[in-house]
């Protein structure tokens, strides 16, 4: 019949078996599976044998007359799935006629140009980061929509076109790239006069505008932040508001200071609570003491400290007292320690020499009795740890601290200690 018809109609008969790609592309499921394409587009199809000679006029006639419909007419849920095959098809048959080798000439091409166009605006990802995504939308138009003729002209009068397209020869040269051609001289289009685009160089284009937006969206968000702070920064500038702060600021600061202020943060040894104390800068140091609740009143001898001014005063030292905190160099503000006694410990530590503190650790770890002999430990507990050959005897007895009235004292202690020590060596050499 295709014969008969003078050459009005083109057979075309495809192995599904060598041709997997335009099967799956079409969703074959049954052999054999017949196509109606007019202008590149599925308008029909029909699944085995034809019923009749009758039903196959009809389909040919359905595809031949420009107003004809068939018989019976395709539902409309069915025509939007021939769409959706015929976008397959095209993109299959676009693939297959654009080599591996133009796809990476193409690819090469679209990287070149984007780095021009990053030069063409003076390194400012911003502006060329509008540019590649006005691209991308031309592109994807035509994409997603093949047939379409109006998404094929792009016209470069444009306000935004002429600013971030036209101005720049390298998104130009990307256009033309993919297929464009001059139409005039502010347009361009592409596939003029046929039915059909072939997206194939498209699709690779816009990928690689993809992978490029996708590499550089750190560095375009970083740029994007960085011109906003300095628009807001222009605009405060012209409205004077941020000459005004800083006055205020400034005003602020010249009446918050006061150059014979000094604060004093004063700790107590042995205390937690910081006491700030604010005083004059000619006020004698020990006005510090009288200005603590804590210090007042006490008539034991203080250790005034500041570690960062390398500062030790003796409150029996009248002269280092009376010296004011300017010549003390406690200005503006300065940390001070007061130990409360010659040589006494504020919160209960040892006080004296290293010896004597030696000897008051080893008072408090030593005591009269045994965690035995207060039952915490027995002998009929069966524990292998406090056991000697399987038992009858504790190997060791560990003391435990009474209360310091009953420990013994300094070199006591120590000979207490040495004399256990060996008691407990002979004991053992006797196990």
């Amino acid at each position: 019949m295709a014969i008969k018809s003078g050459g009005i109609f083109r057979l075309v008969k495809v192995n599904s078996d060598n041709e997997r790609p335009v099967s799956q592309a079409l969703e074959v499921t049954a052999l054999p599976t017949v196509f109606g394409i007019k202008d590149g587009k599925i308008v029909h199809m029909f699944q085995g044998m034809p019923k009749s000679e009758e039903h196959m006029k009809n389909f040919m006639m359905g595809l031949l007359m420009p107003g004809a419909k068939f018989d019976p007419p395709v539902p409309v849920k069915e025509s939007e799935k021939y769409e959706e095959l015929s976008l397959k098809l095209i993109k299959v048959a676009g693939a297959a006629s654009f080599s591996f080798q133009k796809r990476e000439m193409l690819q090469d091409r679209i990287f070149a140009r984007l780095d021009e166009l990053v030069e063409a605006q003076n390194g400012d990802l911003v502006d060329t980061e509008e540019s590649v995504q006005i691209l991308r939308s031309l592109l994807s138009n035509i994409i997603s929509s093949p047939f379409e003729t109006k998404f094929r002209r792009v016209n470069l009068a444009n306000k935004v076109l002429s600013q971030k397209i036209a101005n720049f020869q390298s998104c130009i040269a990307i256009l033309k790239n993919v297929g464009f051609s001059q139409d005039g001289p502010d347009a361009m289009v592409i596939a003029k006069g046929k039915r059909v685009v072939n997206v194939a160089p498209l699709t690779v284009a816009r990928d690689q505008l993809d992978k490029w937006i996708d590499k550089t969206r750190y560095d375009v968000a970083k740029a994007a932040r960085a011109r906003k702070d300095e628009q807001m920064l222009k605009e405060l500038e012209e409205s004077g508001a941020l000459d005004e702060e800083e006055d205020e600021e400034e005003e602020k600061e010249e009446e918050s200071v006061d150059p014979n202020q000094c604060i004093m943060k004063v700790r107590v040894e042995g205390k937690k609570k910081v006491h700030e104390v604010k005083m004059h800068a000619d006020d004698p140091l020990s006005k510090v003491i009288e200005s603590v609740p804590l210090l007042a009143g006490q008539k034991d001898e203080m250790q005034i400290t500041c570690v960062a001014k390398r500062l030790i005063v003796k409150t029996t030292d009248e002269d280092a007292m009376r010296t004011s905190l300017r010549d003390c160099k406690l200005l503006p503000t300065a940390a001070l320690v007061v130990k409360i006694g010659a040589g006494d410990n504020i919160g209960g530590s040892a006080k004296g020499s290293l010896a004597e503190r030696a000897a008051a650790e080893r008072k408090k770890k030593k005591g009269s009795h045994t965690m035995q002999s207060i039952g915490v430990y027995a002998k009929d507990d069966n524990l292998k740890g406090e056991m000697i050959d399987g038992g009858g005897g504790v190997m060791y007895e560990q003391d435990v601290s009474d209360t310091e009235d009953e420990a013994p004292e300094g070199d006591e202690a120590a000979a207490e200690y040495d004399t256990i020590s060996a008691n407990d060596e002979a004991q053992e050499d006797e196990n």
